[in-house]
């Protein structure tokens, strides 16, 4: 997930942002379209609920139905006030990894991810390439 393309930015370490105001989609269009509502709720809750995490301020979760359906729950994670750590600002900046610091296990597209299976988006090759 790219925070900027969501709407962080290194000048919003203040906590100035609600979680849907990093929604795309959520009363803004959705240009992107690459994930979900529940999926960024989903991603939304792995940056901010791990050992070293890259968001803070994040009130509620996780983000479940079960959430979505207890109205002082959801009103509270609506009202949390986010702000990038500074493991943030500094993956933001492309001076930190942050699967270097917490783990990862996950299916993406059917395919298996682990800390020690991982590749990543080359923008220069535009291919895939293995972690570094």
């Amino acid at each position: 997930m790219e925070p900027r393309s969501c709407g962080y930015s290194s000048s919003s370490p203040g906590g100035g942002l609600q979680p849907f105001d990093v929604f795309p989609g959520h009363h803004k269009r959705n240009e992107r379209r690459v994930f979900d509502y529940w999926e960024v709720g989903a991603l939304l809750d792995g940056l901010a609920r791990c050992p070293v995490p890259a968001v803070s301020g994040l009130e509620e979760g996780p983000f479940t139905l079960d959430m979505h359906n207890d109205a002082v729950r959801h009103a509270r994670y609506k009202q949390s006030r986010l702000s990038l750590t500074d493991l943030g600002n500094a993956v933001l900046a492309g001076e930190a990894d942050f699967l270097q610091h917490n783990p990862i296990h996950r299916w993406w597209g059917g395919t298996e991810l682990t800390n020690e299976k991982l590749w990543r988006w080359d923008p220069e090759t535009r291919s895939l390439i293995a972690r570094r």
